[in-house]
């Protein structure tokens, strides 16, 4: 099911494609990324389009190599709801304690064992017996992580700052 998924998504690439380099003798794809999501068409299927293109001689193509930074899941998670340790601080402060399981249950494994060792660290929590307290109030802390996440997404290291082109036209 998935390759007949990226077999259909080839197929209406290679359409939208060689419609779009009919549509006047001088059309040119520039650049193969934007074009794919003016297009609203996978970056992928459309490089698989231009291959299978290639290969039966309806285009020219030269090839471009770019490389841009983006997020990780894990770092838009971060950017859009804070660091594992302000989660873990946040969560410790809306119930005043929490033991290491409860804990887990509220914001995950993954949130719990990074987050509680970095609140630890840095002093915003102890332990109490077998529950973990809050030292520090929300507001009383900065998250310095989600701080550097959001200065690195402002900071243009995406596709649209990559000044090289690649140009296609039709046989």
């Amino acid at each position: 099911m998935h390759l007949e998924s990226n077999s259909n998504m080839t197929e209406a690439s290679e359409t939208a494609i060689l419609t779009f380099l009919a549509s006047s003798p001088d059309a040119v794809i520039e650049d193969t990324f934007p074009w794919s999501k003016e297009a609203n068409l996978d970056h992928t299927a459309v490089v698989g389009a231009i291959k299978s293109l290639l290969a039966d001689e309806y285009v020219e193509a030269s090839n471009l190599s770019a490389s841009f930074y983006s997020l990780t899941s894990e770092g838009q998670s971060i950017l859009e709801n804070g660091s594992q340790e302000i989660l873990v601080l946040k969560a410790l402060n809306e119930t005043g304690k929490l033991s290491l399981p409860d804990l887990q249950a509220k914001v995950g494994n993954d949130v719990a064992k990074i987050g509680m060792g970095n609140c630890m660290k840095k002093k915003w929590v102890k332990k109490d017996g077998a529950d973990l307290v809050p030292l520090k109030k929300d507001d009383e802390v900065e998250d310095e992580v989600q701080g550097l996440l959001k200065k690195l997404a402002q900071a243009n290291f995406s596709e649209s700052g990559i000044s090289d082109k690649v140009r296609f036209s039709s046989k």
